[in-house]
């Protein structure tokens, strides 16, 4: 049973020592130190002040670490949504540059080609209006020429009847 016991201690040893990183007991450290031959290497041997300050400045590398992760995360977003808008202006750039390649070739059009095919354009409309209007010229005469006589019949009866409508207006508005 005693055996059981050593390596049951030995081995809970072993773990506590895997679990807080350190590589020999305090029993350990004082047994090497208090011979006459460790007392020259007492000085390598971790005291546990020495144990909690590196604690702590493993803890404080951590916390940097890990700032220093979310800082490089929030890094590459920035760098990704700003690639993105790089993107998106070189396509306007390339759309723009053809628009332009486009309007350029448009321009370079010979002149002479171009007053030609204007005065082209300018004869086919001068003919297509001419046309139309020609189409219900007829109509339109007959439709003047009724207007006017029906003013002219229309002026000539109220210039001679005049004076007697103005005063079939009086007589009516006197007997109201």
């Amino acid at each position: 049973m005693s055996m059981f016991v050593n390596l049951y201690v030995e081995v809970l040893g072993e773990l506590s020592r895997l679990i807080t990183g350190r590589i020999y007991t305090d029993e350990q450290i004082k047994t090497i130190t208090s011979s006459a031959v460790g007392k020259y290497f007492t000085d390598f041997f971790p005291t546990p002040k020495d144990e909690q300050a590196v604690k702590e400045k493993v803890n404080a590398a951590r916390e940097h670490i890990s700032a220093a992760s979310t800082i490089i995360f929030e890094m590459q977003d920035n760098l990704e949504s700003q690639s993105k808008s790089l993107e998106h202006l070189l396509t306007e750039i390339e759309e723009k540059r053809k628009l332009a390649e486009r309007y350029e070739t448009l321009a370079k059009t010979n002149k002479q080609e171009f007053t030609a095919f204007r005065e082209e354009m300018e004869m086919s409309l001068r003919k297509e209006l001419e046309e139309q209007a020609a189409k219900g010229r007829r109509l339109r005469q007959f439709a003047s020429l009724f207007l006017w006589l029906v003013t002219l019949v229309a002026g000539a009866a109220l210039g001679a009847y005049f004076r007697d409508i103005v005063g079939l207006l009086q007589a009516a508005m006197v007997q109201q």
